[in-house]
């Protein structure tokens, strides 16, 4: 049985206790009934609610619109709007607070449940997608090895600390510029210019590249380096190519 805190508000006090009745019979935990926006805000931050249903219209200078994006921005809580108002003016106010899903008064216990369950999941998959992309991002600023990604026009998305050292470019002036400006590579025999490993790991027929020998890194302020790369493909849910990653470190040899 579903264990959620829910927070109800709205300013028609037989309909959020039908609401509150309903929440109760599916198993969720109703934190608080409050009929203004300034009553919300303050029980948002006091029980930190999985979820608020928020009607559009309430008491006070407040209306759930400007309630539900106080919130948002305060703890991240997401929304659901329970509303008779369906006017396009105030959905289009309604969209920029990015709510899980609209009930339109009146709806069926089916239709409550149904929002729920479905808000409810997709806001567990946003947070574990969250979750993991400052896992991520921890990862890749502490590692040792130098990582830079780019799009599918080989434009830089992503420098790590490590190879901001190498390139010399710190990742705010490097992002957006074409990787073979920012990483300047020759042959470190010959010194003739070399095709970025980032963009051959674009190039069909080539998942993934490996340099068998060092490469030359001109830096940005002319230092050089001899590194070893790896790299590869990065692909979308379809399997088409949606960038590259290139990971190198100094050479030891």
């Amino acid at each position: 049985m579903a264990q959620e805190k829910i927070l109800i508000v709205d300013d028609e006090a037989v309909v959020a206790e039908d609401i509150r009745r309903q929440l109760r019979a599916l198993g969720y935990v109703v934190v608080g009934v409050v009929d203004s926006g300034s009553e919300a805000v303050e029980l948002a931050g006091e029980h930190r609610p999985d979820l608020i249903l928020m009607d559009i219209k309430l008491k006070g200078p407040l209306d759930g619109i400007d309630t539900a994006r106080a919130i948002h921005s305060r703890y991240g809580i997401p929304v659901i709007y329970v509303t008779a108002f369906s006017d396009e003016d105030t959905l289009e106010r309604a969209r920029y607070t990015l709510p899980l899903a609209y009930l339109i008064k009146p709806f069926v216990s089916s239709d409550l449940r149904a929002a729920l369950e479905l808000a409810l999941f997709r806001h567990r998959v946003f947070r574990i997608a969250e979750q993991r992309g400052r896992w991520l991002d921890s990862v890749l600023q502490s590692m040792r090895d130098a990582v830079v990604t780019i799009d599918p026009q080989g434009k830089v998305t992503l420098l790590n600390p490590a190879a901001e050292v190498l390139t010399g470019w710190s990742q705010p002036n490097a992002l957006g510029k074409a990787i073979q400006d920012v990483m300047v590579v020759v042959d470190a025999e010959r010194r003739t210019p070399l095709v970025n490993p980032a963009l051959s790991a674009l190039q069909p027929m080539r998942d993934a590249t490996r340099s068998t020998r060092p490469l030359l890194l001109i830096g940005r302020h002319g230092v050089e380096s001899l590194i070893h790369d790896s790299a590869t493909v990065i692909q979308d849910e379809r399997g088409a190519p949606a960038g590259a990653v290139l990971v190198f470190r100094p050479s030891a040899d």
